[in-house]
C-alpha cells in the first residue's frame, strides 16, 4: 500500500444531507484519509453551520463557481499543502469502504484511476468515455462509451472520466494545471482529462473499486435548463481547445445546428448563440 499522503477533495452546494453522507463514508475508508478538503460553494441550507462543527475537515469557503470552480480550488489546495494524492468528488456520490484501497495499488504517478459507478438501483453507471474523436468534424467528440462487455476486464483503459472519484497523482497538477475555472458546470472533468491524455498520461476504470451515485442520471444535452448555456460553451469551448483545425472549423456550428433545433422560444435561441460565440472565441483564465 502506498504510504504516502493523500487529500480528498469534495465540492458541495446546497445538499447538506448529501453532504453528510459523503463525509461518513470518507471517514469510514479503510485506508485513512490524511485530509478531507470541503470547498464550499457558499450554499444556503445548513451546511456552512454543519461544516463548523466538524473539527477533522479542512474547509474551503468561496462564492459559488460551480462544480468546475470548485475543482479548481480543491484541486489547488491539495497541490499546495503538498499532498502526494488527491482524490476528488462531488458531494452526490458515496464511495465504497474500500474504494480508496482498491485505487491506491500502485505509485505509478502517470496512471489516473477512477472507480466503477453505480446508479441508485445498483447497475453499473455506463457513462465514462472510453475514446474520444478530437479529428472527426462529422462525428461527435464521445467516441465510444463504456459498455457491459468491457466490465470482464479488471481495469479498463478510458480516455474520459469524470469528476466523480478518480484519484490522481500530484504530477498530473504539475503537469497540466488544474481544472477551468471559468466553466462552472459541465465538460470540466472532459476538458481536464483530454488535456492529461495530450501530456502522456493514463486513465484506467477499476471494476473492483466501487463509488454509487446518489441522483439518477438526467440527459442534458437537449434539455433546455439554466444549465443549457455552460453546457453549449463549454462543449464547443473543448473542440477550440483541444480539436484538430478541420473539427475547430466545423463541429461548433453543427452542434449550434443541432442545438437550435431544440429550442422552443426566443430565449432558448438567444441563449444558443451567445452561448455558441462565448464557446467558438473562448479563452482559457488558467
Amino acid at each position: 500500500m502506498i504510504k504516502q499522503k493523500v487529500a480528498t477533495v469534495v465540492v458541495t452546494f446546497n445538499r447538506l444531507e448529501f453532504l453528510k453522507e459523503i463525509i461518513e463514508a470518507l471517514r469510514k475508508q479503510t485506508r485513512k484519509i490524511d485530509q478531507i478538503i470541503v470547498v464550499h460553494n457558499s450554499g444556503t441550507d445548513g451546511t456552512a453551520e454543519w461544516l463548523a462543527k466538524q473539527k477533522d475537515l479542512y474547509v474551503i469557503t468561496q462564492d459559488n463557481f460551480g462544480s468546475s470552480g470548485g475543482q479548481y480550488t480543491g484541486f489547488k489546495a491539495a497541490y499546495d499543502n503538498d499532498f502526494d494524492w488527491i482524490w476528488t468528488m462531488d458531494d452526490d456520490v458515496v464511495p465504497a469502504p474500500d474504494c480508496l484501497e482498491k485505487l491506491l495499488d500502485t505509485n505509478d504517478s502517470t496512471l489516473i484511476r477512477a472507480p466503477l459507478r453505480f446508479m441508485p438501483n445498483g447497475e453499473p453507471y455506463l457513462n465514462d468515455c472510453i475514446k474520444f474523436n478530437l479529428s472527426n468534424p462529422f462525428k461527435g467528440l464521445w467516441t465510444r462509451i463504456l459498455n457491459a462487455a468491457d466490465l470482464e476486464k479488471s481495469k479498463i483503459d478510458a480516455e474520459g472520466i469524470t469528476f466523480e472519484g478518480p484519484l490522481m497523482h500530484r504530477t498530473v497538477i504539475k503537469t497540466i494545471g488544474l481544472p477551468q475555472l471559468n466553466f462552472f458546470i459541465y465538460g470540466d472533468d472532459t476538458e481536464y482529462f483530454i488535456r492529461a491524455a495530450k501530456h502522456g498520461f493514463k486513465t484506467q476504470i477499476y471494476r473492483e473499486a466501487h463509488l454509487h451515485r446518489k441522483l439518477e442520471y438526467f440527459r442534458e444535452e437537449t434539455a433546455f435548463t439554466w444549465k443549457h448555456r455552460y453546457i453549449i460553451r463549454n462543449i464547443i469551448a473543448i473542440d477550440v481547445l483541444h480539436a484538430s483545425f478541420i473539427v475547430r472549423l466545423l463541429r461548433p456550428w453543427a452542434y449550434c445546428l443541432k442545438w437550435l433545433s431544440h429550442c422552443r422560444s426566443i430565449g432558448d435561441i438567444r441563449t444558443t448563440l451567445g452561448s455558441f460565440m462565448r464557446g467558438y472565441f473562448y479563452k482559457s483564465a488558467n
